[in-house]
Order: C-alpha cells, then sequence, then structure tokens
C-alpha cells in the first residue's frame, strides 16, 4: 500500500530559520523517510526565485505543495506564498537557484524550496524506486557505503567485463577499511582469495605481516588473512579450491560455513561442510591421510610466527598445520619435475597425490 507519495528533501537557502518538510502518502521506510526529510538549512524566508511558474495552486499546507511538485516532471522547485484569501499559493518553478542566495529576491510571507541530492558519492536520486542510484563500487539507500564483497554486488546487478572479473573496492561488515580485491562476477558472486601459477614469482615463504595484508603481483594475488576474516565472518560462506597440475590433478573441491578467525585466533580456519564439483572434481586436500594432519579448527603459521611442530617453518610456506605437516599444502614451492620433493601437492578425485602447478581459490557470501 502507498505510505507517502514520493521523497526528497527541500532546503530553503543559507541562513535559515529551520523549515519542518511535511511528509505526504509515500513507499519505503520510517527510517529512510526521516532522514531523506531532516530539515535542511537555506536561505531567509521572505524570498521568492523571480522565475515564471509553470502552474500555481492554492493548497493546504506545505507538504501539499512540495507533493505536488514531486508529482510533477517539469517541477524543479518551489515559491510557497501565503495569501490572504485562499490561505497558501504553491508556484512551481522549472528551474532552481542552484544553492544560490543571490539568485532570489525579496518577497514578504513567502519561501523558496528546492530539492537537495542526498546521495552521497556522485548517486543520483531515483523516484520511481525511492531511492539512489549508486555508480562504481557504492551502494545503499544513499550510496553511503562500500560493497560488503563481490557476491552483494554480483546481487546488486554488478557485472565485469567479457571475462566476468573486475577490480573492485569493498568494505565488509565491522571491517575497519576498505580492501581492493578481484571479482568474478558470475555463478552468484565470488570474491578471489589467491591465484597462483608457476610462471609467478614462487617465493610464499612470506612474513606473518605479508599473509595478513595481502599482495598482488602482474601474476599472483594474495587477499590477505586479515581481509578474508571479515569477509567470512559476515554470513554464511562457502570457500572454492580449483587445482590443476600432474597426472589427473584439474578440479574443484568446495568448504561450507567456511570461515577464517581474527588475528587472536591465530587466523583459525573452520568449516561445517564440504563437496566436490559435479563434473570436475579434485579430492578433499584439507582432510588428507591421518586426523592429525587436517586443517579444519587449526592456526595459520608462518616462519616468523611459527607453529608449535615447526611445519611452516620445515615447510618454507605460510599455511594452516595440524599437529602433523600436511603433505597438502598449497602455499609452497611449485615444481612438477618428477625428483621435486617440499613442494605444493593436492589430491585428485581418486586420492591420489599430485604436484601442484596451478591454483585460484574465491569465497562467496550468501546474502
Amino acid at each position: 500500500m502507498m505510505e507517502s507519495f514520493a521523497q526528497i528533501r527541500f532546503q530553503a537557502g543559507p541562513y535559515v530559520p529551520v523549515i519542518l518538510v511535511l511528509l505526504v502518502d509515500f513507499s519505503c521506510s520510517s527510517e529512510f523517510r526521516e532522514d531523506l526529510f531532516t530539515s535542511m538549512p537555506g536561505c531567509s524566508e521572505g524570498v521568492i526565485l523571480p522565475v515564471t511558474p509553470v502552474n500555481s495552486d492554492v493548497v493546504e499546507s506545505q507538504g501539499q505543495c512540495l507533493a505536488s511538485c514531486l508529482g510533477d516532471s517539469s517541477c524543479m522547485s518551489v515559491n510557497l506564498c501565503d495569501d490572504p484569501q485562499s490561505g497558501q499559493v504553491c508556484h512551481k518553478l522549472p528551474d532552481t537557484s542552484n544553492g544560490s542566495c543571490s539568485d532570489l529576491e525579496a518577497a514578504a510571507g513567502c519561501v523558496f524550496l528546492e530539492p537537495v541530492n542526498v546521495c552521497q558519492h556522485g548517486g543520483t536520486y531515483n523516484d520511481a524506486v525511492s531511492r539512489c542510484d549508486c555508480y562504481d563500487d557504492f551502494t545503499g539507500p544513499y550510496c553511503e557505503r562500500r560493497y560488503r564483497d563481490c557476491s552483494e554486488a554480483f546481487n546488486d546487478g554488478m557485472r565485469g567485463g567479457t571475462s566476468n572479473y573486475r577490480i573492485i573496492s569493498i568494505q565488509p561488515l565491522n571491517a575497519p577499511r576498505e580492501y581492493e580485491v578481484q571479482c568474478l562476477l558470475g555463478f552468484g558472486g565470488w570474491t578471489v582469495v589467491e591465484e597462483r601459477g608457476s610462471g609467478c614469482q614462487n617465493d610464499y615463504n612470506k612474513t606473518w605481516a605479508e599473509y595478513k595484508a595481502g599482495w598482488t603481483t602482474p601474476c599472483n594475488r594474495w587477499l590477505g588473512l586479515e581481509a578474508l576474516h571479515f569477509i567470512s565472518n559476515q554470513r554464511t560462506t562457502t570457500f572454492d579450491i580449483y587445482v590443476r597440475g600432474t597426472g589427473s590433478l584439474s578440479g574443484q573441491y568446495y568448504y561450507t560455513n567456511f570461515k577464517i578467525g581474527d588475528e587472536a585466533s591465530g587466523y583459525t580456519l573452520t568449516y561445517t561442510g564440504n563437496y566436490k564439483h559435479p563434473s570436475k572434481a579434485t579430492g578433499n586436500g584439507f582432510e588428507y591421510e591421518l586426523a592429525s594432519k587436517h586443517i579444519n579448527g587449526q592456526r595459520f603459521a608462518t616462519w616468523d610466527h611459527p607453529d608449535p611442530s615447526g611445519c611452516a617453518v620445515s615447510g618454507g610456506a605460510g599455511w594452516w598445520y595440524g599437529t602433523d605437516c600436511p603433505l597438502t599444502n598449497l602455499h609452497k614451492k611449485f615444481d612438477t619435475s618428477a625428483s621435486a620433493s617440499n613442494v605444493a601437492q593436492w589430491i585428485d578425485d581418486l586420492d591420489l597425490l599430485e604436484k601442484v602447478s596451478f591454483v585460484k581459490t574465491e569465497v562467496k557470501v550468501l546474502w
């Protein structure tokens, strides 16, 4: 049911007594309405914009005048004047003062009101849907915030180019800052966590601070543990691993209700479910071999922030480690030669251990 007519803020020009704008019927939340109709400062009372009106109507209230203007596409602002016989006359104008009081002239018993763009970050107000049309990476009723992650951007209609990939800035719920991320704007929207190929620099024996902050080079990227923590703790999240390597290793595996804890927890990795891709699958490398080598519930470690068993030091890579060093570690060096040892490995769909030459991981929040 239409609870009000349309919404926009009007202001009387700078130096003003506060003018209360009355609400008229229209469809939007009460919280949005109240914010949108906050009284705005403007020019002093007793002024008009001296342009020929589109038309003039007798009205019972200021709110009725504004509603009439909002319902008329040719009306850009109003002169509202007292009339001894009829009460108030609403003069609907085809122009605005552009916020300048110098364009106004004195007129006793009148007030000039014009719309104010309440949309932030370059957005524009859309009367048809009673909210702002946003640009770049902003969203919300007023374009007041960044997208929380790539899946929210996808759900809001954002799409990439021919490859479906796009770089945007996000700010996850409760995150203290923005993060620049790569989005796969398809299949529900995925935020890329990691991309690494054999042709890229191969040093993943990085510090705790580097793994926390993340990095991007011309041919690989790591989102960072801090950003991954905030993204994965917003709502239910799925983590996707795509791996290629020797033998028949080429496919995907998924982990559901996936979360990364905060730094105080050691960025502990947890999930409650897992499943393989229906047609092109790998095995569950997070739970390969003995339970002591599984990483669900384990803390992250690096050479300068080591695990009790020393796996980060001996393995030469930051990773989540159990009480025994897992064989399936995607951050060790890439080397697919037959004689190579202590290298990145994963299991194929038949649980055969293979050497890795490419890995891409992504996370999707289910909004």
